[in-house]
């Protein structure tokens, strides 16, 4: 794994052009609800300037609650120790295209736990996730015993990267008040809603995952790098 260190936001900000972020991995893989892998190609490349989403409300709170989503885990699991480094950005050693960047790097220090897998001195990663639900099947999506798929492919790519031994996904998601055209509102649905997902690296999904993930990000790369239009499902 590959460290760099930037002083600021903006200049952060401009290093990750220069690669492939996790959370670019669920256009890659055609299963992000959100940016085609074409979109993300276009951009890549110039061709398209990315949407600024900075003042999006979503974002927003986004940016605001992961400090303190972080500050809640650190309290309520003290067998881990929590760094974090806000401005990093770290590389593959071998493909140092692909990249992560993380919202916290966690170190065991609990005794073992033969239900995770845990052994103290094993590594991992906190990603913390926020997010909105103005219907049940939003809802839904997280009330299961797995993370939902475009953000486990993001995870995936995190474990590639650093090489480490599991990752912790905390949620904190919020209701958008909404009515309905045939009347009705969604005030049923809870206002806020916890989880948190547990994912370990020798998972055979995992290990499935990092092999596609290298993959088509070797792939996807070569197409920007040669200024060829990747292959799409779609």
């Amino acid at each position: 794994m590959i460290r760099n260190s930037y002083p600021n936001r903006e200049e952060w900000l401009q290093a990750r052009k220069a690669g492939i972020g996790a959370s670019d991995a669920a256009a890659i893989l055609e299963i992000s609800p959100w940016v085609p892998k074409i979109q993300l190609w276009e951009e890549k490349t110039g061709r398209r300037k990315p949407k600024d989403i900075s003042n999006v409300p979503a974002v927003k709170r986004g940016i605001e609650q992961e400090p303190i989503i972080r500050e809640q885990f650190i309290r309520d699991h003290p067998e881990f120790l929590v760094d974090h480094h806000e401005f990093d950005i770290l590389s593959l050693e071998r493909k140092p295209f692909i990249n992560a960047t993380l919202d916290g790097e966690l170190l065991y220090m609990g005794p073992s736990d033969k239900r995770r897998g845990l052994e103290p001195g094993m590594r991992g990663v906190l990603e913390i996730k926020t997010g909105s639900y103005s219907n049940q099947k939003y809802l839904d999506a997280w009330t299961g015993t797995v993370v939902p798929k475009f953000y486990f492919s993001q995870v995936c790519q995190q474990l590639l990267v650093t090489g480490w031994d599991f990752a912790w996904v905390q949620a904190k998601l919020f209701r958008t008040d909404a009515t309905y055209s045939r009347g009705g509102n969604n005030l049923y649905l809870p206002k806020q809603y916890e989880t948190s997902f547990f994912i370990s690296r020798r998972e055979p999904s995992v290990v499935e995952s990092l092999l596609v993930i290298e993959d088509a990000h070797t792939d996807f790369w070569d197409c920007v790098t040669t200024d060829r239009m990747p292959w799409s499902s779609f």
